[in-house]
């Protein structure tokens, strides 16, 4: 017998809101020390939630978008997201559903991240609005 796939608290949300909390943005040089070095974009995703009351959940989600080695630009965007349910939320289906909880706090940081790499580099830098790997806990290494 197929086992039953878990159903999604996504179609019970009500309305989201999403505001930037916190923004650190550096253009850096866009010159390496080594000219074989190899170029990599680094994404990463951290998240917290912070509260759960009722029917509203708030998460934070801090991404860090750049390159290494260190060149180009570097940015660090912290959002907090809140969530309205039809009905009181669980943190355990929170926890379930986080990946589908983050990428709809995703189309914002997408937005904001290209607005801001268009104001310091005069080419916006694009994001997909869905994040793959994500960590709970909000230290970066």
């Amino acid at each position: 017998m197929p086992k039953k796939k878990k159903e999604s608290i996504i179609r019970s949300i009500e309305n989201v809101d999403v505001r930037l909390n916190k923004i650190i943005a550096e253009k850096l040089p866009d010159i390496v020390s080594d000219a074989n070095a190899d170029i990599k974009t680094r994404e990463e995703f951290k998240y917290e939630i912070i509260s759960i009351e009722g029917n509203t959940a708030e998460i934070k989600l801090i991404s860090q978008i750049g390159f290494e080695p260190r060149t180009i630009f570097s940015i660090e965007l912290e959002l907090i997201g809140e969530l309205y349910f039809k009905e009181a939320v669980t943190q355990e289906k929170i926890e379930e559903n986080i990946k589908d909880i983050l990428n709809l706090m995703a189309s914002k940081m997408s937005f904001i991240i290209s607005f801001i790499t268009e104001e310091m580099l005069n080419q916006p830098y694009i994001l997909p609005p869905i994040i793959e790997q994500f960590t709970r806990g909000l230290n970066f290494r």
